[in-house]
């Protein structure tokens, strides 16, 4: 393990997708939450990705 952001973007990433998943299939409430999170954790990943520290 390289890097905290790599274990925070995963997370927020994994999240975000089953967020989308119920959310399609539920409350919008969800969907919104599951784009943020997805989009958050993409840019952690990128971030790490990239290393601008």
């Amino acid at each position: 393990m390289k890097d905290i952001r790599l274990v925070i973007g995963g997370l927020f990433l994994v999240y975000g997708v089953i967020l989308i998943v119920a959310g399609v299939f539920g409350t919008p409430v969800n969907l919104w939450t599951g784009i943020s999170m997805a989009v958050v954790g993409g840019v952690f990943l990128v971030w790490s990705r990239i290393r601008p520290i």
